[in-house]
């Protein structure tokens, strides 16, 4: 499905099947006198998508071999048709720091990791053995890479990289000051909130979103295009809002937990916290989505590590929680 957005961007509706997301928008800026146009993520790397994505294309009388690829992060929803769009003649653009980490991701050790905060080995397979980001990662690519502060120009538009590190280390919106047009990417959503996985003890990914939402928050748009879902009806900055009072009550509600109960794991704190699932309890998660909640309950006790409130300690080869 395309739908023309704004001017001369359009909207590609792809299917994420079986995924709690949907659906990606991905965005073409279609060029004027000849010049490359600019295909905006891309979809995971399975035929439901690639599919769509490609007849997309060409209902807009678009080619690959004249389209650059511009990947706002490497989560495999966003990053995972790149290898196959590069086969076809297209060019790659993303974040050194993504770019980076798409090529020297190890889940194996990610799964270790998790093993020593407490998630059951049995778990951790299952996890790892149906996990989208695994399963429906690109193929191997060379990208172009682009830093904070670049500016990029498709057609008439001059689009300003803003790097916002949190839901990944390099994660980039794109900014039209002229047209007062963003492109949120998966940094700000309007109708779900954005997923904050830490990545490893010391990272504070959840300060480094905190302080990103801070960075965009002088910018007024009065055209935000995000990756997943609409834009609830509501301005950027109201949405900036209600994620730093989430993010706080959560950062509370962690807290809470470990006072209430020093020397627990993180596996044990992410099944007390408040998710927005329809299960009965921590048991009956679905294993991808204890993985997510895992991440997230991660995150939060990094930045209350990092800020003195807890601490982390090492217990017969688990890490647990407790009041500083």
């Amino acid at each position: 499905m395309v739908e023309k957005v704004y001017k001369n961007i359009y909207k590609i509706l792809i299917p994420l099947p079986g995924n709690p997301l949907k659906s990606l928008n991905s965005y073409v800026i279609e060029a004027e006198n000849g010049g490359r146009h600019l295909l905006i993520d891309t979809g995971f790397n399975r035929p439901e998508c690639f599919d769509v994505l490609i007849e997309g294309l060409r209902e807009l009388g678009i080619s690959p071999a004249d389209t650059d690829v511009f990947l706002s992060h490497l989560h495999s929803d966003h990053a995972g048709n790149a290898g196959a769009l590069q086969e076809l003649g297209a060019r790659v653009i993303m974040s050194s720091k993504d770019y980076h980490d798409i090529c020297t991701v190890d889940w194996d050790k990610r799964g270790k990791w998790y093993i020593t905060e407490g998630m059951r080995e049995e778990v951790c397979r299952e996890v790892l053995a149906n996990n989208p980001a695994i399963l429906f990662r690109p193929r191997p690519f060379d990208a172009i890479t682009v830093e904070d502060g670049d500016v990029l120009e498709y057609g008439w538009m001059k689009l300003r990289c803003i790097e916002v590190p949190g839901h990944t280390r390099g994660q980039i919106c794109l900014y039209c000051e002229e047209e007062k047009l963003l492109f949120s990417a998966d940094h700000v959503l309007f109708d779900i909130t954005p997923n904050i996985c830490s990545m490893g003890p010391g990272t504070n990914m959840l300060g480094s979103y905190l302080k990103s939402l801070e960075k965009i928050r002088s910018l007024e748009p009065e055209t935000v295009l995000p990756a997943h879902r609409g834009m609830g009806g509501i301005s950027l900055q109201e949405r900036i809002e209600s994620l730093l009072l989430h993010h706080q009550q959560r950062i509370d509600e962690t807290e809470s937990i470990v006072r209430r109960q020093p020397g627990q794991t993180a596996y044990d704190i992410a099944g007390q916290m408040s998710w927005a699932i329809r299960s009965r309890n921590w048991e009956d998660f679905p294993p991808g989505q204890k993985w997510f909640a895992m991440g997230e309950a991660l995150a939060h006790l990094d930045l209350l590590v990092e800020e003195g409130s807890i601490r982390r300690v090492e217990k017969n080869g688990v890490f647990v929680y407790s009041p500083a």
